[in-house]
């Protein structure tokens, strides 16, 4: 990592760590929808006040995971939906709530797609990308595009999913954000469009798009500092291009790159959820080149934060290979990870 890029994301860093320290002393204590809306005139307040809902959301994501907030933004969702059809809003105001319902139903398929609930994540992101169109509102369809081409990427993997499609919602995404200028957009575009290419086994368009996600990055850090930055973008870190592009070497067939990579991640950096999916793609990178004490060392400490404040089924599904080979060689992970799995199916 150059020394202008590592510099640049210790700065960012600690925006991050003030931003979440007054976002969380006030967003959570914002009052809900009502829950049983009826007949009548809604202002620019209650748009306000579900965006910062939002922002609630967003942030506290990216420390506990999706699983134990999914249900809490659904049923925002459809209380939003509904103010929706039974509020009158004048225009203003109307535009402002419907956009940010359309990002309400962003965070809640983000949310569901965290927690493996990959039909409600489809349903959300529908909701979303209609809300999306009726307000006009550009941006907030990168958004969409760029979560559901990264959930059909996850799911190529596993054959439930068409990594076409996500290069379709990519490209739908990059029509829309030509005239942007310099940014983490841009970045997070390549990286997506560099792991789908590497489901596909295409080597040559895989790495034209990893370089370009770390030339649009190293733009970004000139052009576009973190408080200019909408909050969705601001976990594109190297960290975050470097975890992609070891996963897409891994797809490739190149395990012993890809251990290499994930090993090099700057995870002190990351916040918690991200910094245990990070460590848990590396256990597996581990796992996948036989070093099986390597991976269940690390696994361990990815299932120490599930069992306490991060609850990601996707992390802990990405445990699986490491589940795998630590049968009959440690009994500890083998069995703290099954307690996990169990608690995920019975919740």
């Amino acid at each position: 990592m150059s020394a202008r890029r590592m510099a640049r994301e210790v700065e960012d860093s600690e925006v991050k760590r003030r931003e979440f320290g007054v976002l969380l002393g006030t967003a959570i204590a914002l009052p809900a929808l009502d829950s049983e809306p009826s007949p009548g005139r809604r202002g620019i307040a209650g748009a306000h006040r579900l965006a910062a809902t939002v922002e609630d959301f967003a942030q506290r994501e990216q420390t506990v995971g999706g699983a134990t907030l999914v249900q809490t933004a659904v049923d925002e969702l459809e209380r939003a939906k509904a103010a929706l059809e039974t509020f009158a809003f004048d225009e203003q105001a109307g535009t402002t709530f419907m956009r940010a319902t359309g990002e309400l139903a962003t965070i809640a398929g983000w949310l569901a797609y965290d927690a493996e609930m990959h039909p409600l994540a489809r349903r959300c992101y529908a909701d979303a990308f209609a809300l999306a169109n009726q307000a006009g509102d550009e941006g907030l369809t990168v958004h969409i595009c760029l979560n559901a081409a990264h959930q059909a990427i996850t799911l190529s993997r596993t054959g439930q999913g068409n990594p076409y499609r996500a290069l379709s919602l990519i490209e739908r995404a990059r029509d829309l954000s030509r005239s942007r200028p310099p940014s983490r957009i841009h970045a997070l575009m390549a990286i997506r469009e560099a792991q789908a290419y590497g489901v596909l086994g295409d080597r040559t368009r895989f790495g034209k798009a990893v370089a370009t996600a770390w030339r649009e990055l190293d733009f970004a850090f000139e052009h576009e500092s973190l408080d200019e930055c909408p909050r969705w973008l601001r976990f594109v870190t190297a960290t975050e291009i470097r975890c992609h592009e070891a996963r897409g070497v891994g797809d490739l067939g190149d395990l012993a790159k890809a251990a290499t990579l994930s090993a090099g991640l700057a995870l002190e950096q990351a916040g918690t959820r991200n910094a245990a999916n990070y460590r848990a793609g590396w256990a597996t990178a581990l796992a996948n080149v036989g070093d099986i004490e390597g991976a269940t060392t690390r696994g361990l400490s990815v299932l120490a934060d599930l069992e306490g404040e991060v609850s990601s089924t996707r992390t802990l599904k990405l445990l699986a290979p490491v589940r795998d080979v630590a049968e009959g060689y440690s009994d500890e992970f083998r069995q703290r990870f099954d307690d996990l799995a169990r608690r995920v199916t019975t919740a």
